[in-house]
């Protein structure tokens, strides 16, 4: 094959109740010109049998590349798959999800007819048909706030900050290959979930030619009981928005206030809800993060908040002008 006009990175732990759909779903891409870089950790378990089908077995796929060896988690695999791939665009999937037949074909001719470095769709949330339940897929819950983001145009997030203050679902985008080995965007390599703020911000900060696709191709299972989503660490966010900040504050300070108040509404459902939500049991560690966190947080910035209930923009004052009370305030 020549140069493949996409190269997808699938990092895979666990997965194999879904694998299969997940690896199908891509390889029935309209766009033939793909190569599928799948990375296990190295186990010989169900996934790497479903991997051998396709690298080596009756399902055999010479776009299929195949990695076995032990990453250090999912940011790394990623990464092991950035530094491998060949393709003129990249696209992470998730291996308990799966996609629309025509999304690297869309998504690739978008990309070239804008020039674009990031391509921004939305996607579906896909809940399994169960004993007392159908299946449902469903838009993500965030369009409405994006209703007045044109099509066919590139920009900055400077123009439209919105995009900082959404879920990141970095695997409903393509990037340009160039542009992501030019900057050297990679993925915090840190034990534990939650890496993918930080790539997001790498992703959308260092460009103007961004453009955004109105049409959702991917399916975010939200059933699998071993993902990240279901098995929720208050420790390991705080740590990830804790190395959030400290990335806007030495890298892009000064594009900071563009995005600040949209960013907030972010950080808030993932760490200081869920702390009050879940009753969380906080390390001194947490609290010392927490308070820092708060740190980096203007107060004009809180008062501004976009999708921030009143109440809530209160709570965030106080504990704002007390961070020592920060534990009291959380802990039940």
């Amino acid at each position: 094959m020549d140069k493949p006009k996409v190269s997808v990175i699938v990092p895979i732990y666990k997965v194999q109740k879904y694998l299969m759909q997940c690896i199908e779903s891509i390889l029935s891409q309209t766009l033939q010109e793909i190569e599928v870089i799948l990375i296990d950790e190295g186990d010989l378990d169900e996934c790497r049998a479903i991997i051998d089908m396709y690298e080596i077995g009756p399902k055999k796929d010479p776009r299929v590349i195949a990695i076995h060896e032990k990453n250090g988690g999912y940011g790394a695999s990623v990464n092991k798959g950035l530094d491998i791939a060949k393709g003129e665009y990249i696209s992470i999937i998730e291996s308990d999800d799966f996609i629309e037949p025509d999304m690297f074909k869309e998504m690739y001719e978008y990309a070239k007819k804008l020039n674009a470095d990031v391509v921004k769709t939305p996607y579906f949330e896909y809940f399994d048909k169960t004993a007392n339940s159908e299946e449902i897929n469903r838009p993500c819950p965030w369009l409405d706030w994006v209703k007045d983001v044109p099509e066919n145009k590139v920009f900055s997030i400077k123009e439209y900050p919105i995009f900082m203050g959404i879920h990141p679902s970095v695997w409903s985008c393509i990037y340009k290959k160039d542009y992501i080995d030019q900057y050297n965007i990679r993925f915090i390599t840190g034990k534990g979930a939650y890496v993918d703020h930080y790539f997001k911000a790498e992703s959308l900060l260092n460009t103007e030619k961004i453009c955004w696709l109105n049409k959702a191709f991917y399916h975010y299972r939200l059933t699998n009981e071993n993902a990240s989503a279901a098995n929720f660490n208050i420790s390991i966010m705080i740590k990830r928005w804790n190395e959030f900040h400290k990335l806007i504050q030495n890298k892009y300070k000064n594009l900071y206030p563009y995005f600040a108040e949209y960013n907030l509404r972010e950080e808030y459902i993932n760490t200081y809800r869920e702390c009050i939500k879940r009753k969380a049991k906080l390390t001194e560690e947490d609290c010392k993060l927490l308070q820092e966190n708060l740190s980096y947080i203007s107060e004009d910035t809180i008062k501004n908040a976009k999708n921030i209930k009143k109440g809530d923009i209160g709570k965030f004052l106080k504990l704002k002008k007390n961070p020592h009370k920060l534990e009291k305030n959380i802990k039940r």
